[in-house]
């Protein structure tokens, strides 16, 4: 190799998971947010990716691509606790879910109150789950302050396309979702020191 050839970046590839993200608002709401979310990422460090989204019952669902970063499912999430619902104000209530993966059982996620920036939820092994979400940094398993029994909303038909800016932040983003704090304490310290 020449001492100006460019070395050529490496697609970071993601095992294929089901990814959804169900926020309590409207379609079009949803849509102008994601349109704020697409426009927060350089063209020259993001790519364009199709997802997916339906509407039922109150709720939109929006329909990650199989093979993204996980980290993309809890930060769109939060990015949707933002998204303005008529006769509720300037907050949305927002579940995430994940399906299983060779890395963990499928789980999902809410706000979480008590951890700025983060989510918390169970998996399907009865397992708690605490997202900070600007670095992927995950507790689990630890109890949260969330309730057992969320249930994702049903009914979804006709998903329809729409095209969203994601930037893949790569291997250091925790790419498998690994423990990477034992206690919901250490998390919130970490939080409250960074940031």
């Amino acid at each position: 190799m020449g001492l100006f050839s460019k070395k050529e970046k490496q697609p970071i590839v993601h095992e294929p998971v089901d990814r959804v993200v169900y926020v309590r608002a409207g379609e079009s709401a949803v849509v102008a947010h994601l349109d704020g979310y697409s426009s927060l990422f350089s063209p020259k460090r993001a790519d364009e990716h199709l997802l997916q989204i339906a509407t039922s019952g109150g709720w939109t669902a929006i329909r990650l691509p199989d093979a993204v970063h996980p980290w993309q499912l809890h930060n769109l999430a939060f990015w949707m606790l933002d998204c303005e619902h008529p006769g509720a104000g300037p907050s949305a209530e927002v579940i995430a879910v994940s399906a299983a993966s060779t890395a963990h059982a499928g789980y999902w996620l809410i706000r979480d109150d008590e951890l700025p920036d983060g989510l918390c939820g169970w998996d399907q092994d009865g397992h708690g789950w605490s997202v900070h979400v600007p670095a992927n940094d995950i507790v689990r398993p630890e109890d949260v302050p969330a309730p057992r029994a969320v249930t994702p909303p049903a009914g979804f038909h006709e998903w329809r396309p729409v095209t969203v800016r994601l930037e893949d932040p790569g291997p250091e983003m925790n790419p498998s979702n690994a423990a990477t704090f034992t206690t919901r304490k250490q998390l919130r310290q970490r939080s409250d020191f960074v940031f």
